[in-house]
């Protein structure tokens, strides 16, 4: 019996003692962006670029984009991504963005908006979650490119 009570309190010690190891955690997860995009086809677009974000630091944008329809707001489109955010050690978030892109009255300028769901990630990400808003100015700057600047507000649990 002694042995069992003393067991006990040894692997309640050792629980006790790292009990962040085991948990997650949700925090703000928001920043801010820059860059280019490329029409890749009719209906897809490779967006990239850089930024500053909460928990990855500076980071590598590489948003994979298709056209899904037509805006309500007149001359708009709709569009989905597929988000990889990198940072400088590797580590990534993934997140489905979903956009809603309208012309502004400025020629060629465009405003987005949308709505993220965080899908995972790579090392400390792996299992990551959360949500949040997404916001951007676009410019096309010929035919088929342009820039972009843009900011996100959300959450992130890993």
């Amino acid at each position: 019996m002694k042995f069992l009570i003393i067991s006990i309190v040894g692997l309640l010690t050792i629980l006790g003692a790292f009990p962040a190891a085991f948990a997650t955690h949700s925090t703000p997860f928001n920043g801010s962006g820059s860059g280019t995009f490329t029409d890749t086809s009719l209906t897809t677009v490779l967006i990239t670029g850089t930024g500053y974000y909460d928990h990855l630091g500076f980071t590598k944008l590489r948003f994979p984009s298709t056209i899904t329809g037509q805006a309500a707001c007149s001359g708009g489109f709709t569009a989905t991504e597929q988000d990889t955010y990198t940072a400088a050690n590797g580590d990534s978030v993934f997140q489905t963005v979903h956009d809603t892109i309208c012309p502004t009255t400025t020629p060629n300028a465009f405003t987005l908006t949308g709505s993220f769901t965080v899908t995972g990630g790579t090392g400390r990400f792996a299992d990551a979650s959360g949500s949040g808003t997404v916001q951007a100015s676009i410019t096309f700057t010929s035919a088929t490119t342009g820039t972009f600047s843009g900011t996100q507000t959300g959450t992130i649990t890993y």
